[in-house]
């Protein structure tokens, strides 16, 4: 689902490379600023910026196809923040060096339909062996906050669902399986958000593409019922696949934290269309937050190209024992076809603004149940790494 909005102007003037194809797992994190503008002395709300990011070197080995292959990412990320009075600006974008098996693998998934749109993949120089330069803008995006109404404009997160992992009454975000855990994607899109009063809102989309009849927009109402309903329902058109999205979502948590979400999509040549749905559940116990979801997909590939599998299931547990240590084991699957995939992972605060990562991956699927999207095929793969971050 390639967006082309104001920020196509920008990704065509910066083609050297902003994204990594085997990067860390999450979006950037908030970091301390390295540089800052100094604020003023008077004035109600001084303008002011951040400037901060992370540099992250990961090594890693994989087994696919009785094959041993070795690659390595090094990847700097840099998170740029602005603001003054009621508007304010954000942009975070990333450039890596890829290297053996890390740089054909991204070449293999650049070539699939997973490929991520965001990305510009370049070889490198000739003569400096099977090395690839990669990149991408997460987010660049514009805000202004009336109080009474807020609007955003460029790419930003849309994050309308409430799963952990699937998330039907989000039309707009797609899942980046090409690291070590799942990353929304950014969208190019304009919204407007409008609160009523304390405990509810509007909110209007739209990412409209160069033919704006191919692009996504959506309408939605959200209200937190007797204090702990966190409920909403949606409207959407969806231009890209042609059809028309009613839906609706919840969130609670009483003692334990509980998700559902549904969507009814209606194609426009007519017939009956599809249901898709999530329902989810996390708690904790002592250092331990356990979490599982189910994911039930009526209108296969059709519907769902990254899981087009009927049933499937997530689950997920997290022990962290104290504030330098964290181990998390997770698993992925398609229940019908008994394909998915697993990832084990620790990390340890090694100093102040430094973690190191190691990981374990396994799995034998293809699409979102493989490793990187499967594109080696159904058989099993397994792939394992280490990774050193700073942060800036």
């Amino acid at each position: 689902m390639q967006r082309v909005g104001w920020l196509a102007i920008l990704v065509a003037m910066t083609a050297g490379g902003w994204a990594v194809a085997q990067d860390a797992p999450t979006a950037p994190a908030p970091s301390a600023p390295a540089l800052s503008a100094p604020a003023s002395a008077s004035g109600p709300a001084p303008a002011s910026w951040t400037l901060g990011g992370s540099l992250l070197v990961q090594p890693l080995g994989s087994y696919a196809s009785s094959t041993f292959s070795y690659g390595s990412s090094s990847t700097l990320g840099l998170d740029f923040k602005a603001g003054g009075g009621r508007a304010r600006a954000e942009a975070s974008i990333e450039a890596a060096v890829l290297t053996g098996a890390s740089a054909s693998l991204a070449w293999l998934v650049a070539a699939t339909p997973f490929g991520r749109p965001d990305e510009v993949l370049l070889p490198a120089p000739p003569g400096s062996g099977d090395v690839a330069l990669a990149g991408r803008i997460r987010t660049a995006y514009g805000k202004l906050d009336l109080d009474w109404m807020a609007f955003t404009l460029g790419r930003q997160v849309v994050n309308y669902g409430r799963g952990t992992l699937w998330s039907p009454t989000d039309i707009f975000t797609e899942l980046d399986l090409s690291g070590i855990s799942p990353v929304r994607r950014g969208t190019d899109a304009m919204r407007a958000t409008l609160p009523i009063g304390q405990t509810a809102g509007f909110d209007m989309v739209a990412a409209p593409t160069l033919a704006p009849g191919g692009g996504r927009y959506s309408a939605r109402a959200n209200a937190l019922i007797a204090d702990v309903l966190d409920a909403a329902v949606v409207a959407a058109r969806d231009g890209a696949d042609k059809g028309w999205v009613f839906g609706g979502d919840f969130k609670t948590d009483i003692e334990v934290g509980l998700t559902g979400e549904a969507v009814y999509f209606q194609p426009d040549s007519g017939g009956w269309g599809w249901v898709r749905a999530a329902a989810g559940v996390d708690w904790s116990v002592g250092d331990f937050i356990l979490a599982a979801e189910y994911y039930y997909n009526g209108g296969g590939g059709a519907a769902d190209l990254l899981f087009p599998g009927t049933h499937n299931a997530y689950a997920s547990v997290t022990w962290t024992p104290s504030e330098l240590l964290q181990a998390s084991l997770t698993a992925i699957a398609d229940v019908g076809q008994a394909t998915g995939s697993a990832t084990l992972l620790v990390r340890v605060s090694a100093a102040q603004n430094a973690d190191v990562t190691t990981f374990l991956q396994a799995g034998n699927g293809t699409a979102g149940y493989g490793i990187s999207y499967g594109v080696g095929g159904e058989q099993w793969t397994a792939q394992a790494g280490l990774g050193l971050e700073v942060k800036f």
